[in-house]
């Protein structure tokens, strides 16, 4: 959350591999699971403060977004993606409505999936570039197609395309922001333009160009492949269950 959590790139940028996982993946869902635990029990304490909460998590969140845009370091830059999310998540609970509640609980869920499996991928072209800067790592379209079609998808699942599970999980957001106040609507809406724009950037920054260096990448062994797939098949995978369960019930 803005003013709470900007020590978090900082943190991630100095932790290995399996600290910015667990803290990515984990720990951060830790806060949301408490906030969700507490709805009730203070929601009526917190009702005349709700205002302020939402304007701290969403004009928080938009501000992050710009500073995503200026990032030269790409682990810095998904530290910080997960503070302007994190932010939106927020604002949605603090709408207290029922429908704010499931969207935040499933950005919970997809969120911790995607960021983590975003670091490991950072990790794979770290071993191969020995860089994290955006000006190194470039034209991983042409050095390995492979990977860069899970860079894509990790990319669409941090944006929130359908039919992932993030996508579901910001219309929840939106319809339960929607029905409180219109302009706090507007609000989340160009949060999520510039969600769209930085991951944008970081896609074309790190698949497009030509990089510092001009080898080739090494392979990717198979358990990378899978770890990368054990992470983004349950994005999409949730999504279907669900449909099938409701289409059955």
């Amino acid at each position: 959350m803005f003013f709470v959590h900007l020590w978090l790139p900082k943190a991630h940028v100095e932790a290995p591999l399996p600290g910015s996982m667990i803290l990515a993946g984990v720990l951060l869902k830790l806060g949301g699971y408490g906030l969700v635990r507490i709805f009730k029990l203070f929601s009526c304490s917190l009702f005349s403060f709700r205002g302020w909460f939402f304007c701290v998590g969403l004009v928080g969140g938009a501000y992050v977004c710009v500073i995503c845009l200026g990032q030269v370091d790409l682990k810095a830059l998904v530290a910080y993606s997960s503070v302007s999310h994190i932010g939106m998540l927020v604002g949605g609970l603090m709408r207290f409505s029922l429908a704010g509640l499931k969207g935040g609980i499933l950005m919970l869920v997809t969120h911790g999936l995607t960021s983590s499996c975003m670091f490991l991928a950072l990790f794979l072209f770290y071993c191969r570039r020995f860089s994290r800067s955006v000006f190194s790592i470039k034209s991983l379209l042409w050095l390995n197609p492979l990977l860069a079609f899970w860079w894509f998808l990790l990319i669409s699942l941090n944006m929130g395309v359908p039919p992932s599970l993030g996508f579901f999980s910001e219309v929840l957001v939106l319809v339960g922001v929607l029905s409180v106040w219109y302009f706090h609507f507007f609000m989340c809406f160009f949060m999520l333009v510039l969600v769209g724009f930085y991951n944008i950037y970081l896609f074309v920054s790190v698949g497009h160009g030509v990089g510092g260096h001009g080898v080739r990448l090494l392979q990717v062994l198979a358990r990378e492949h899978l770890s990368v797939f054990l992470h983004v098949a349950p994005s999409f995978g949730l999504v279907f269950f669900f449909v099938l369960l409701c289409w059955f019930l």
